[in-house]
């Protein structure tokens, strides 16, 4: 819809940059498809606004080769105008392109992706992996509420672990579970291909290590681990139920 008063169209672009703000105050840098599917703008009029929020010093560009792609990041003027005059700032970081990984900006970027889609199905309370307290046993890569009101880890896989490691990651999340910090972790995987073999894997667990012991995994606890492609996620109905704890009781 064109927005022929000149106010309006101020109002406009300043309503974008805040929410690209508050965007990456959480996240702290994106690309432009994830900061497009964000703001609901094609991308070439997403370009337009972060092009001029680099230039105002709100963001900073990195062109990383080897992927072919650029990043837009908080700079430190950036967060100071992340938050709404009634809002309590919070200490965040912000982008320092040299601390970033190549191999792990697909995964990071994945996420995002992950949160659009939960949010676009009425998830609310998305909290990236690297704002989790450190001192937990396992992080997951985030944690959300879904519409069921239940707070769910989310790990996206991009690579198969050992089926050792994957015994002690469902341990850990299974006395999670227990202490009622989670309903469910689900598992999500880029590549549509790659969920049915994470499935077979995990129906090879047949016990996980607790407290010096194996314990036995039935079906319900199967239950509380779904994998999905993450084209396919979040699921529009579901699983009902909880795990009340390591023997499923």
């Amino acid at each position: 819809m064109l927005i022929n008063s000149y106010q309006q169209r101020c109002m406009r672009s300043q309503a974008k940059r805040e929410t690209v703000l508050r965007f990456l105050r959480d996240e702290t840098w994106s690309n432009l498809t994830n900061l497009a599917d964000m703001l609901g703008l094609s991308e070439p009029a997403t370009f337009k606004t972060i092009c001029q929020m680099e230039r105002d010093g709100f963001l900073l560009r990195y062109k990383v080769d080897a992927l072919r792609l650029s990043l837009w990041g908080v700079t430190p003027q950036g967060l100071a105008f992340a938050w709404a005059d009634n809002e309590a700032m919070r200490v965040r970081p912000y982008f320092e392109p040299g601390k970033l990984s190549v191999m792990t900006i697909p995964h990071y970027l994945d996420i995002q992706r992950a949160r659009l889609m939960a949010e676009q199905a009425g998830w609310t309370n998305w909290v990236p992996g690297h704002r989790l307290p450190k001192g937990i046993k396992k992080r997951p890569d985030a944690i959300a509420t879904n519409a069921e009101g239940q707070t769910i880890a989310i790990e996206l896989e991009r690579s198969i672990k050992t089926l050792k490691r994957y015994e002690a990651i469902f341990a850990i999340y299974l006395q999670m579970m227990k202490r009622e910090e989670y309903a469910k972790v689900h598992y999500l995987c880029p590549d549509a291909g790659f969920a049915p073999r994470l499935e077979r894997m995990f129906a090879l667990i047949q016990s996980v290590p607790v407290a010096g012991e194996r314990v036995p995994i039935t079906k319900k606890h199967r239950a509380r681990f779904p994998v999905f492609a993450l084209d396919n996620w979040p699921p529009e109905h579901p699983q009902n139920g909880m795990t009340r704890g390591v023997d499923g009781k």
